[in-house]
């Protein structure tokens, strides 16, 4: 019998235990009955063991949220291939709980813990599983319908809002108009998308299944998605757009072709600047231009060159994740579209995505003339331009 399997049937069987040298196992006990109890230790088993290897056979996921909970696996799939050969021998995993939820339904927390013998352990991950029991198998899934059962429902054209609040339906609405111009503009069809308001990202974890994960243990501004047609709101703001335009580009473009200086122009041009404000408003990108000239009016010894080539902290004073290179990209991809259309949106898109910053400006000399002799004079024109 494999160790992770000795270990998840100790945990299952007895209260508290003591194995190999250095490994502590925590008191386990559960009301689970023991038929399920092997079931469930023998599913799961079969699941973990298959992420560390190349294919990962997911007849072990519930069909209704397969995609999502297939993300949430891929973080420990990583996670076992950074193992060394000494990491590989260790007994890393502990099942700390498990108890029923509904009928045939069981909620399991995982820690996976890394250790070698030249470092103390370190937590990397706790994991939250629901498993449920069917007439053929057990099945896992991220908790997220069982966090969001007495949520409400509201549906904005092609969106379905779910939320513990009201929303706000003016935000809605200029998504889901968002949603339909882009597509439009991709050429691409517009698509459906399950959207769950979180208050910040630590929340979003939470419903994802994530107890905690030593990557991502302070994140809190940022949002998740999409992810199976499924989006996870950014600091609970409806508007989702920056995301959504990557997400149809990725439909249409290349992944090796697509150059993210323009990517990330184009969001904040067509969406916006993803995070929101001091008011929790997102971004847009002509607030952003009407900063930047201000700056520009109050610093008129600055070169644009300079703060797109070194993406120069401008915006702090709004949010400081915002990116005055990715400003500048969208207002040059405005240009572009204006006129060359969606033929030089795409070969703007699709200028490369090694060298970003010289593909980029190559691109631009070609469609509109702007290169690092003239950058400061035509990037001040088109600002100058902007209304």
């Amino acid at each position: 019998m494999k160790k992770f399997q000795v270990l998840i049937l100790a945990l299952f069987m007895v209260g508290n235990i003591y194995g190999q040298k250095n490994t502590k196992y925590y008191k386990f006990q559960t009301e689970i009955k023991e038929t399920v109890r092997v079931q469930i230790f023998k599913a799961l088993d079969s699941l973990l063991v298959q992420l560390t290897t190349d294919k990962f056979n997911d007849t072990y996921l519930a069909p209704d949220l397969k995609g999502l909970t297939t993300d949430i696996l891929s973080n420990i799939k990583r996670y076992e291939s950074e193992k060394d050969s000494i990491q590989k021998k260790q007994i890393d995993k502990q099942l700390l709980r498990g108890y029923p939820i509904d009928d045939n339904e069981y909620f399991l927390t995982l820690a996976f813990i890394k250790k070698n013998s030249k470092s103390t352990p370190i937590l990397y991950y706790i994991i939250n599983l629901i498993a449920k029991q069917t007439s053929e198998k057990i099945l896992f899934s991220i908790p997220l319908h069982y966090y969001t059962k007495d949520w409400k429902q509201t549906q904005i054209g092609a969106v379905t809002y779910h939320h513990k609040n009201n929303i706000e339906i003016k935000r809605a609405k200029i998504f889901d108009l968002k949603n339909t111009t882009i597509a439009n503009k991709l050429e691409t069809d517009k698509e459906n998308f399950d959207f769950y308001m979180c208050e910040n990202y630590q929340e979003v974890q939470r419903l994802l299944g994530i107890g905690f994960s030593i990557y991502e243990n302070s994140k809190y501004r940022t949002g998740y998605g999409v992810s199976a047609n499924t989006i996870f709101s950014i600091m609970n703001n409806e508007d989702f757009s920056h995301d959504v335009f990557h997400h149809y580009s990725s439909k249409v473009n290349k992944r090796e072709n697509r150059n993210w200086i323009t990517e990330e122009g184009i969001a904040y041009l067509w969406g916006n600047a993803y995070y929101t404000d001091p008011d929790g408003e997102m971004i847009t990108h002509q607030k952003l231009v009407n900063e930047l000239k201000k700056y520009l009016s109050e610093n008129p010894d600055v070169e644009l060159l300079n703060l797109f080539e070194n993406d120069v902290k401008i915006f702090n004073h709004i949010a400081p994740e915002i990116s005055v290179r990715s400003t500048i990209s969208g207002v040059i991809a405005n240009q572009v579209e204006k006129l060359k259309g969606a033929d030089g949106i795409s070969k703007l898109i699709n200028a490369g995505s090694e060298n970003q910053l010289d593909s980029f400006l190559k691109t631009t000399n070609l469609l509109l003339r702007i290169n690092k002799e003239n950058f400061n004079l035509k990037v001040k024109e088109l600002l100058n331009n902007n209304h």
